[in-house]
């Protein structure tokens, strides 16, 4: 188990000084080593932003991904996530293509939510519409509640 008191101590000596946002920080890279089983995991503190974000990849041989550690009680400036976007740079020298946010809540669970740019390109066909019918009239969702 990755022991709690190292893990803050580098946090703090990052700089970063909001003992919750190290807590979520903590718990987060808890999520992403043992369910998650991510590899090449590291943690940064960017002062000027006061971020405090980790990066990882799935496999040993894909992009690493952006996480930004936020807790259930704290508030969140949406705008925000551009500037990290811009301002964070990933150990390969590029940006990161999106953000996923590692929403902490008090019962222990780990949210993850990616959030891109834009929208995003489908992989395959969409339904037709009457097949998305059919799907429908099988599954019961066409019944009308009263």
């Amino acid at each position: 188990m990755v022991n709690f008191h190292e893990i803050l101590k580098s946090f703090y000596s990052l700089g970063c000084k909001d003992g919750a946002l190290c807590y979520a920080g903590y718990r987060v890279y808890c999520y992403l080593k043992a369910e998650k089983r991510m590899t090449n995991i590291q943690y940064r503190y960017d002062s000027e932003l006061q971020l405090l974000y980790l990066i990882a990849k799935k496999e040993p041989d894909s992009a690493f991904d952006l996480f930004i550690p936020s807790l259930t009680t704290g508030q969140l400036n949406v705008g925000q996530f551009k500037t990290y976007r811009e301002a964070v740079t990933l150990p390969d020298g590029g940006k990161p293509e999106s953000i996923i946010l590692a929403i902490c809540d008090p019962s222990s669970t780990v949210l993850l939510y990616r959030m891109t740019t834009g929208l995003k390109e489908i992989g395959q066909k969409l339904p037709s519409k009457g097949k998305l019918l059919r799907l429908n009239v099988k599954s019961g969702c066409d019944k009308e509640f009263h």
